[in-house]
């Protein structure tokens, strides 16, 4: 008998070798260089190895590499061992997450052995067969889509999930005293899990509860004690460089919403995080996208039915659960079950809404099933024993099918990425995927090889710090207008912005490739979804027609909706034209097919509102803005939803005031548009308003003049000074100063192209000297064109100068103040130090090299 049961042994350890195999292979094939989470994942790997060079826990891709507090340092303490084989590797850092998982997977089975194995009801028979249901579950977990995807990313819930099971797997034990080893061990499980997520104290807390309520339990607050002073002397460090915390995060938002506000937000996040673990119980739920839509291609999967069905299966599996815990209480469910109650109640007032908070819930949860079903089994009287057999059929024919999807979903998943893989470039160019198959690593890449050390970046994704070894400031280029932009620009003195490439129309505002009168953003790398664009002066000043056309982004956007029309990212991308072009009417039928669907985005949900407010459904926008605040990552999203709600409050008391009308005349609002369209440099769009005042009846003389004012800077930007000349000779009001000044500009300005161009012809051009009134003439001009918004005209003015008379000391000022302005700090160190001789108490001088010296230190990693 003892023979018999030992096989049955090694044939369940035989099959669970087989299983963590397999996944460990699928695990295999998804592993690339590719990150997701930002700014996260590239976080954990950098500050990896700054923890072996520096011993401590600093952004040292920022300026000034600040101390990092907002996210613990768990992740990268597990990363050293990577760090110290290969450093900033992003594939040998997920092969760390990899062995992790492979680790969850084991320590769930053992996790459900042992709680079996402590069932006092355990009959001999039952104990000589295979853990079938054992080995189901796990199977079944293995299989997730969401494990599947989180085992190979750069993210804290693979791991943290495994120091959570092995948490579990200590304390569900026959006996409550434990030993010295086993103490040891559970001590430094729960001092590392807080430090991994700060949501592992509520673990900590709930063993802490149950290990206080007995006296035989009392060893077990030790390792509780020395949790919690590791976590308040991270708290302790963070309040020490009061930098960002979560702590100062919630207070922030509890000031904003208040006490009601943050009640409704408490309902709303639990049932949000509900609906999430109901997702992880079934991948591909109705609803929705789930996480892993967004690394595969066009073939999402959606189970069938409807979503309420699930979340009532989900129900009763948790109730089971549950029950289970109950059943087990001395063996891990009481600190599972307080586990359990006390996530729920942390993320309600957590500040960010993310479903994947809800993953390390899942295990446990299923951990429990067994022995609630068995103790339910128990419990049934003896003629159920029909029922029960029909009902343990039907749940494995449901895990069957279950299974069957969750393949299919795992095959697609590694499909989608050995695709990309095999074709290249042309997978992009071809396939049109979503934002996570973009590669910003590769681009980082590109930089470190064309780039000077010294330069910075400006991106999104932290990703290419990784491998760029820049610094690098994250910024959200789409979100920016041309005004914000050159702030960013200048406040961090960028000399790359990389951001997705021309496939993704929403990811920059791509005329301004063309437009910006300030800088020549100029694309140098497209591959791999990643655009690189470099930040030159525009020494011209001027409109280019090279790299963006009005109609191509709507182009793009509907040859990847019509490829991937169930891809959630080209759906966005199209509707986000169709509101460009105003055709709200389509946009709102899309969105409702959508909805049939039971999509539900919170972008989706703004962009109805949007188009709602487009045809001037304001009510209907107002529902929409409302649900969209509800709605998770609806944080990311607060000042969009902020501004169309208030939007469609205000036009709603306009139309209930029908008395009150806007008193400016037609003209009045063509020019202020038109105005508004030169701050934004679309300047196309700003010559078509200044053309309907033109064709106004009622336009005064003043408007008209304001219009020719307009008229004339937009041909300047167009390399038309003919046109802008005659366009101010039609200004009817003499005494008009801005259309004086820019005739001077424009006189100066062929004046001075005439006088360099005829002194460079000379055999003596480099020893021209400036009398006084040229060069003040020359510095009146510069001054004219930084006034107008376009200083790289000032810098190639002020070039030429210097280069026909390097002894002018004013022109040298200048030219090196505007060489620091673009960032050209050679020239400008030159420049300065040769001043610094001239005029060694000069403080500004002393501050531009003190601030030329800050801007040429690089990273150390």
């Amino acid at each position: 008998m003892k023979w018999e049961r030992f096989l049955k042994q090694i044939s369940s350890h035989k099959l669970i070798t087989v299983i963590v195999i397999v996944f460990a292979v699928l695990c295999s094939a998804r592993l690339t260089e590719l990150l997701m989470y930002n700014p996260d994942s590239a976080d954990y790997v950098i500050m990896a190895r700054g923890l072996i060079n520096d011993f401590e826990y600093r952004q040292m891709y920022s300026p000034g590499e600040p101390y990092f507090t907002l996210r613990p340092p768990g992740m990268s303490l597990l990363l050293i061992p990577a760090a110290l084989i290969a450093p900033y590797d992003v594939i040998m850092a997920k092969v760390i997450v990899l062995v992790t998982a492979v680790c969850m997977l084991i320590l769930f089975y053992g996790l459900m052995c042992r709680l079996e194995n402590s069932n006092s009801d355990l009959t001999l028979e039952q104990a000589k067969r295979i853990r079938w249901p054992q080995l189901l579950l796990t199977l079944m977990f293995a299989t997730n889509p969401y494990i599947l995807l989180y085992s190979t990313l750069m993210m804290s819930e693979v791991p943290f999930t495994a120091c959570t099971l092995a948490v579990l797997f200590l304390i569900a034990r026959d006996s409550e005293t434990i030993s010295k080893r086993q103490l040891f061990l559970l001590t430094c499980l729960l001092m590392f899990l807080p430090l991994l997520r700060t949501i592992g104290i509520s673990l900590v807390m709930a063993l802490g509860v149950w290990a206080i309520t007995s006296r035989k339990r009392w060893p077990y607050l030790i390792s509780v004690f020395c949790s919690v002073a590791v976590t308040g002397g991270w708290m302790l460090r963070n309040s020490a460089y009061q930098s960002v915390s979560y702590s100062s995060v919630l207070v922030n938002e509890f000031k904003k919403i208040g006490v009601l506000g943050m009640l409704v937000s408490m309902v709303n996040r639990i049932l949000s995080h509900f609906e999430g673990l109901c997702q992880k119980f079934f991948p591909g739920m109705p609803g929705e996208y789930p996480e892993y839509e967004r690394v595969v291609l066009n073939d999402n999967f959606v189970l069938p039915g409807h979503q309420i069905i699930y979340l009532l299966a989900s129900l009763i599996l948790i109730s089971i659960a549950v029950y289970g815990m109950l059943k087990k209480w001395d063996r891990g469910g009481a600190v599972s079950f307080y586990y359990l109650l006390f996530t729920f109640m942390i993320l309600a007032v957590w500040p960010w809404l993310q479903l994947r908070f809800t993953l390390p819930l899942l295990p446990v949860l299923l951990a429990f099933l067994p022995s609630g079903m068995v103790a339910l089994g128990a419990n049934a009287k003896p003629f159920a024993v029909l029922g029960k057999r029909v009902l343990a059929g039907g749940l494995i024919l449901g895990c069957v099918l279950l299974g069957i999807t969750q393949v299919g979903t795992d095959y697609r998943l590694v499909y989608a990425n050995q695709k990309m893989i095999s074709m290249g470039e042309s997978f992009y160019e071809t396939e049109y995927p979503g934002f996570n198959f973009c590669n910003f690593v590769a681009a980082g890449k590109w930089i470190e090889k064309n780039s000077e050390p010294t330069d910075r970046v400006m991106t999104r994704r932290t990703d290419t710090a990784i491998s760029s070894h820049r610094f690098q400031q994250t910024t959200y280029l789409e979100k920016l207008d041309i005004e914000q932009l050159h702030q960013q620009i200048q406040s961090f003195s960028a000399k790359y912005l990389v951001c997705y490439n021309r496939n993704y129309v929403g990811a920059f505002k791509w005329y301004l490739l063309d437009s910006d009168p300030v800088y020549r953003l100029t694309p140098v790398y497209s591959q791999q979804g990643i655009m690189v664009i470099e930040v030159q002066p525009n020494y011209e000043g001027t409109v280019r027609h090279q790299f963006w056309r009005e109609d191509e982004s709507m182009e793009i956007a509907r040859r990847a909706y019509e490829k991937n029309p169930d891809q959630l990212s080209c759906q966005i991308a199209y509707l986000e034209q169709l509101q460009a072009v105003q055709k709200y009417d389509e946009s709102i039928k899309l969105i409702e097919k959508f909805q049939k669907k039971q999509i539900q985005d919170v972008r989706i949900a703004c962009l109805l509102g949007w188009s709602y407010v487009g045809v001037k459904q304001y009510e209907s926008a107002l529902v929409e803005f409302k649900k969209a605040s509800l709605m998770p990552n609806s944080k990311l999203h607060r000042s969009n939803i902020q501004r169309g709600y208030e939007y469609a409050q205000k036009q709603l008391k306009q139309l209930a005031d029908p008395e009150k009308e806007d008193g400016e005349s037609d003209p009045a609002k063509n020019l202020r548009i038109a105005e508004n369209y030169w701050k934004l440099a679309r300047y196309e769009h700003a010559m078509k308003f200044v053309q309907k005042v033109f064709d106004s009846q009622e336009a005064t003389d003043q408007d008209r003049d304001t219009a020719y004012l307009l008229q004339a800077r937009l041909y300047l930007l167009n390399s038309q000074p003919d046109q802008a000349l005659a366009a101010l000779k039609q200004i009817s009001d003499s005494e008009n100063e801005a259309a004086a000044t820019l005739l001077t500009l424009i006189q100066q300005e062929q004046y001075f192209n005439e006088f360099f161009t005829g002194q460079s012809r000379s055999q003596e051009f480099e020893n021209q000297k400036l009398d006084s009134a040229k060069r003040d003439s020359i510095l009146k001009l510069a001054a004219l064109y930084e006034a107008e918004g376009v200083p790289g005209k000032a810098l190639r003015l002020l070039e030429r100068a210097h280069a026909l008379d390097p002894d002018q000391t004013e022109i040298r000022k200048q030219l090196a103040k505007y060489q620091l302005f673009y960032n050209l700090l050679t020239q400008a160190e030159e420049n300065y130090l040769i001043l610094q001789q001239e005029f060694p108490d000069d403080q500004e001088i002393q501050d531009s090299l003190a601030k030329i010296e800050q801007l040429k230190i690089t990273p150390h990693f």
